[in-house]
């Protein structure tokens, strides 16, 4: 079976991140599986070397480069995959549905974010063998544009545990960013944008520091919001609690040293940000939006509190922080629900079914 994988993602974290996982996991699974990766030029992913995957970097200028098309009808003629996976981002999932129904490949599109589309997404989808999405919360979504003839199924995103393999380096940590001696340390990792609810850690940690005051929340990301965020730090007079640390690459080195992860996101697809918390025994507290309550079950590998609601999300806080033990519990339960359903090979187990499925 040949596969052809079309991912045009720049940067290698997010859906990027998990086709890199998903092509691995297959490689290792199956010797019966030829991949290709579709990708843009000059981008992350496009420098990996992946055994057994051959990968086609194209000139691609984003989402208004419709000229991608005849670049990728011309690849599918030359290989002629039996299936074709889209990996929504960048407009792939459009031109990857005008390619199917240009070349009668078959193709799968897999759905990521749990934003809602506009009508016209039921052209876009019924050009699809099937769309998957990544979490119940999106499929939710997905199912109110997806033609009741296109199948649907959900396979989780997942996280490669052996990549988390550093141990807890408090003397790194605290001279890296500069922590004071005796801080409890919050971390948010993500885009500084509304629906990531960045605004109520904030509104949440002017409460937090009334009562702990040693008590520092560092928010890594960039994004539009930023200065505005800023702006809000300072008018609350918490500066010496919380931070602005701009984009990072060392999650995985970060995370073993915090005291507790908060994701209050607004909305979400699945937060692959939380698989990664769990897979170095990392408490969390998120909202229950889109497919977070699948990772974080409330009070058993986590808490949750509504979305928008920062004094909830400042009593969650304060309250975990005074419970040692029961953070150090709900971490441990959260690494073995990450580790049990969603793991890379779950998830390429789900794709080799599929495709067989599709193929016939």
């Amino acid at each position: 079976m040949r596969v052809m994988h079309l991912e045009l993602g720049r940067h290698l974290y997010g859906g990027a991140k998990q086709v890199e996982y998903l092509i691995k996991a297959i490689t290792v699974q199956s010797n019966a599986v030829e991949q290709h990766l579709v990708c843009a030029e000059g981008s992350d992913i496009a420098a990996l070397r992946l055994s057994d995957c051959e990968i086609h970097a194209l000139p691609y200028a984003g989402e208004p480069d419709i000229s991608i098309l005849w670049r990728l009808a011309g690849l599918v003629r030359a290989l002629q995959p039996d299936i074709l996976h889209v990996h929504s981002r960048r407009g792939a999932d459009l031109w990857g549905a005008i390619i199917a129904r240009y070349t009668g490949i078959p193709a799968i599109c897999t759905r990521r974010v749990d934003n809602p589309e506009s009508a016209i997404s039921r052209l876009k989808y019924a050009e699809y063998k099937a769309v998957i999405s990544i979490s119940e919360g999106v499929r939710k979504v997905v199912s109110q544009r997806c033609p009741a003839s296109v199948f649907q199924q959900v396979i989780h995103s997942s996280v490669d545990l052996s990549e988390f393999h550093y141990a807890a380096d408090p003397d790194w940590f605290r001279r890296e960013f500069a922590i004071p001696e005796g801080y409890r340390v919050l971390a948010n990792f993500a885009q500084l944008i509304e629906r990531k609810g960045q605004h109520d850690i904030i509104a949440a940690m002017k409460q937090v520091v009334a009562k702990q005051p040693n008590t520092l929340c560092l928010l890594f990301g960039k994004g539009s919001l930023a200065d505005d965020y800023q702006l809000h730090i300072d008018q609350a007079g918490i500066s010496d609690n919380v931070r602005l640390c701009g984009f990072t690459e060392q999650v995985s080195r970060i995370l073993p040293n915090i005291d507790l992860l908060v994701h209050p996101a607004h909305a979400e697809g699945l937060g692959v940000i939380l698989l990664q918390a769990g897979a170095c025994k990392v408490p969390v507290i998120a909202s229950p939006s889109g497919g977070i309550p699948e990772i974080i079950k409330h009070e058993k590998t986590g808490w949750l509190t509504p979305a928008g609601d920062s004094d909830k999300l400042a009593t969650a806080i304060c309250s975990a922080l005074d419970n040692d033990d029961l953070r150090h519990a709900l971490s441990e339960a959260l690494l073995n629900h990450v580790s049990t359903h969603f793991s890379t090979e779950a998830m390429a187990k789900g794709y080799l079914s599929l495709y067989q499925h599709i193929k016939g």
